[in-house]
């Protein structure tokens, strides 16, 4: 028995695959902060469910946010509550249920691949797809995607029972159906989409060549299955009818769902390829094998080599049937995001593990294996060069340059302890990247994958350990706690500054998800934002968050500003103003300049007041 056949066969196969994602996506679960604006949304209407006691509306603030179902919802609410509660205005609760269910999706890859293609090249395939970059960023993501990846391969496993073993067997069927039903509640039609794609597609795929399709889906027509999707499905969708006045349909598929296919939706379009185009990064490190995954499979099913599949081609067929009519469709839907793709990968890792046992089998293709290694090459050059310091301090330049109410170098100036951070991570990424091209040109390809999935984890170990959490400067929320805190002004931290907080923050040009999410849901934002200060000293302390780069406020932040002060010194109020702090707004491109003002009824607070604010 080869090492490979034990690590494949027993426990140890399970363990490994769930650590590689597991593992992997880690350091971005409790590293990075929350991201906009997808991201911030899902988690601050997850967290108002929780503080509303309210499970059926998803709202954002006074906003319904009628666009996808509740699923995702719940278990993010229900891994805040186990781990801390919504006062903890914490990002990685609400990240558990994606980081779980990408692990989860590693496995299901697994099983479902076992009847198809053999345990060991379904568990090479899994691995690879475990460690893939898209998977593992959407592990620490607090979306759908995550969650939905595990359900839709899951599902798909028991239609792969079906198929192959021809053996109408209802526990299959009923955990079809399961699937189906959970999966649509984390994203809508997706998952029944993609499930119908592989098991339509493959029955299309034999009646054509054969004439007969067979008839191994008739028990997914027993009545208990389909009765579940529905009891799955339909009680939440007429109570939240109910609870919209009916808006939940109308904005969830007259708005959302139709803007996604009649044009680029909030902007989101692409070149045709555009799926094609992110593999070399977003598939990495399976990439090394997916050329050479196309070439073992045509030769397969055009009979010129032995299979060693107990099926014959069956499982490549259901394979093709599952990938290529997913990926089809997400390139020729008009808005295009790089993550909607992630549902065929299963598939194409799955093929990739096909290839990497043929070859270790015998199989020569060396021009397939040449350019899956360039392939491979080109995703670790990107991966690379984006994480190195150099990228970054260029980038900080070209930014800096687009600020009107500074000068450049004040703001690089600013950033310069976010220009460098350690690189031993990106050298070991480097040199196992390096290792596994030359074992893959050695022809051994168990050495190979093992580089290269131990590449994909130090690469992106490096990303969400050292590079992304110290880019500040890419962070505006964060950037924004950081003038707060000159001026103590974050709500709730009062033993940290020992004077009085506010009960909120007041923000004026700056609206992101993330700043609502981490600060407290109590916080204003445009247009909500008051521009008058109160008259009851019992409001006081009154804090203000202005962006001084906000191209687009009306009347102008410098007009709001010395409103603000007029209406402070009519009052007689203490104004403390925080220094200046400066960031990118990765979100839409802009640059953003916050200053805290602090507004104290009767005097300023005395020698507890942050050294770095200066009182008017």
């Amino acid at each position: 028995m080869t090492l490979l056949d034990r690590l494949s066969t027993g426990w140890k196969a399970w363990v490994l695959l769930f650590v590689i994602t597991f593992g992997a996506a880690a350091p971005g679960v409790f590293l990075l902060p929350a991201l906009d604006r997808d991201e911030s949304r899902f988690a601050q209407a997850s967290k108002e469910m929780l503080e509303e006691d309210n499970y059926i509306l998803i709202q954002y603030q006074d906003e319904l946010r009628n666009k996808k179902p509740a699923g995702i919802h719940w278990l993010q609410a229900a891994s805040t509550a186990i781990f801390t509660g919504p006062e903890a205005n914490e990002i990685w609760t609400y990240r558990v249920p994606s980081w779980l269910g990408a692990a989860f999706g590693t496995l299901a890859c697994f099983w479902a691949g076992i009847p198809l293609i053999g345990r060991r090249a379904s568990f090479l395939g899994s691995a690879l797809f475990g460690a893939t970059l898209l998977l593992t960023s959407e592990a620490h993501i607090s979306k759908t995607d995550g969650m939905l990846v595990f359900l839709t391969t899951l599902g798909i496993g028991a239609l792969v029972r079906l198929y192959v073993e021809k053996s109408q067997s209802k526990a299959m069927a009923l955990l079809f159906w399961v699937t189906m039903g959970a999966g649509f509640l984390i994203k809508g039609p997706v998952t029944p989409m993609v499930a119908a794609y592989a098991g339509v597609g493959v029955w299309l795929w034999d009646r054509l060549r054969t004439g007969r399709g067979g008839d191994w889906w008739r028990v997914l027509l027993w009545w208990p299955g389909p009765l579940i999707f529905v009891a799955l499905v339909l009680p939440w969708l007429i109570w939240i009818q109910m609870a919209t006045d009916g808006l939940y349909v109308q904005g969830a598929v007259g708005k959302d769902l139709k803007d996604k296919f009649v044009g680029a939706s909030e902007g989101h379009g692409g070149w045709p390829g555009y799926h094609l185009a992110h593999i070399p990064a977003w598939f990495y490190p399976a990439s090394l094998l997916l050329i050479p995954a196309i070439v073992a499979t045509r030769r397969a099913l055009r009979g010129e080599t032995l299979t060693a599949l107990g099926h014959g081609t069956a499982g490549l067929k259901f394979l093709l049937a599952w990938g290529v009519p997913t990926w089809i469709f997400f390139e020729l839907l008009p808005t295009k995001l790089s993550h909607y793709i992630l549902p065929a990968y299963p598939a194409f890792g799955l093929l990739c593990g096909y290839a990497a046992v043929q070859m270790m089998d015998g199989m020569k293709m060396p021009l397939a294996r040449g350019l899956g290694m360039v392939t491979f090459a080109l995703g670790a050059i990107l991966l690379l060069a984006v994480s190195y310091p150099g990228v970054t301090s260029y980038f900080m330049a070209e930014t800096a340059g687009d600020f009107t109410t500074v000068s450049k170098e004040e703001v690089l100036a600013s950033w310069t302890g976010y220009r460098d951070f350690p690189l031993w991570l990106w050298a070991a990424g480097f040199a196992l990247a390096g290792l596994a091209l030359v074992e893959s040109a050695r022809l051994r390809m168990g050495a190979a994958i093992t580089m290269a999935v131990l590449s994909s984890v130090a690469i992106g170990w490096h990303v969400r350990i050292f590079m992304l959490p110290s880019q500040v400067w890419v962070q505006p929320t964060e950037t924004a706690r950081l003038a707060l805190e000159d001026v103590c002004g974050v709500p709730g931290e009062d033993a940290d500054c020992n004077v009085k907080t506010p009960a909120r923050i007041l923000a004026l040009g700056y609206a992101e998800p993330s700043y609502v999410l981490s600060l407290g849901t109590q916080n204003l934002h445009p247009p909500q934002t008051p521009l008058d200060l109160p008259m009851d000293e019992a409001a006081y302390p009154v804090v203000y968050l202005l962006n001084f780069e906000d191209r687009k406020a009306e009347p102008p932040i410098l007009e709001e500003a010395a409103h603000l002060r007029a209406q402070a010194e009519s009052l007689g109020l203490c104004l403390t103003e925080g220094a200046p702090r400066y960031a990118l707004n990765y979100s839409n491109g802009d640059p953003v300049h916050f200053r805290a003002w602090r507004f104290d009824w009767g005097g300023c607070p005395g020698a507890d007041q942050p050294s770095s604010s200066t009182s008017q």
